[in-house]
């Protein structure tokens, strides 16, 4: 081999490894972060990306190297900035949210909503069917989904009153206590979470559930299906591991036959 050969030979090489080196280093830039937004609504989305739905939807993509980026919106908000694909992603919806703003969930359940009430311990009330909440006013969130049922009942009563912006529970709770309403309306587990770690589970009392609870999904823009194939793939990664039930556990949640994960 002469020199020239030898020489054409490498730089070849040398060329084809810095093509192969900008193609791997264009594909890591060009992984740009999805964009997921919810409220605070913990254990199942918490303060500083914690919380359990948070934690699996990171640890998910991170399983398909896709790297995420979580921001704290009003519910009623990142329900319409989704819909309008100005954000990827939201946390916890209902199947009435998929239906109303048109998002894509590939059928994975991550959670479950119950409708629990909730008053204070001097308040002689409890609910054993919808006419109970015909005497009382009644502390809901905007934007978000109690059930055909009780949607139809808030949407034509004036004895409900909504709370927005990032923490809307913490808002309802502290208005339960001061009396500007009797009850309120809510996920039991997130409820006594949050109160607990208020130091306020003391001054509210459970009042009974209504209906089946309601299934949970992160819901994605119908520009990024392909986004939560993925997530579905991380999930059952997760799974496999036994990672999966590790974080449900860390939080404290519990699967039953009626709300299988």
């Amino acid at each position: 081999m002469t020199l020239k050969t030898a020489l054409a030979k490498v730089l070849s090489y040398r060329t084809a490894l810095l093509l192969c080196l900008s193609t791997l280093l264009s594909t890591s830039i060009s992984a740009k972060p999805l964009l997921i937004a919810s409220d605070i609504w913990c254990p199942y989305v918490c303060e500083g990306q914690t919380g359990y739905v948070t934690e699996l939807t990171q640890r998910a993509f991170a399983e398909m190297d896709q790297p995420v980026h979580f921001i704290s919106v009003p519910f009623n908000r990142a329900l319409k900035e989704v819909q309008q694909h100005n954000i990827d992603a939201i946390l916890a919806i209902t199947p009435e949210h998929v239906s109303q703003y048109d998002l894509f969930t590939d059928d994975i359940i991550i959670g479950y909503a119950s409708k629990d009430f909730y008053t204070t311990p001097g308040f002689a009330w409890k609910f054993n069917q919808l006419e109970d909440l015909d005497t009382v006013q009644v502390g809901i969130i905007r934007g978000y989904d109690y059930g055909e049922q009780l949607n139809e009942k808030i949407a034509h009563s004036n004895r409900f009153y909504s709370a927005t912006g990032n923490q809307p529970l913490l808002m309802n709770l502290k208005r339960l206590i001061k009396g500007r309403f009797h009850v309120m309306i809510g996920n039991k587990i997130v409820i006594e979470d949050t109160a607990k770690k208020l130091e306020i589970d003391d001054q509210i009392k459970y009042a009974g559930s209504f209906g089946k609870p309601l299934p949970l999904y992160v819901g994605f823009s119908q520009t990024k299906t392909q986004a939560a194939k993925m997530f579905a793939n991380g999930l059952q990664k997760l799974k496999q591991t036994g990672e999966f039930q590790q974080i449900l556990d860390k939080y404290n949640i519990e699967q039953t036959d009626d709300t299988p994960l």
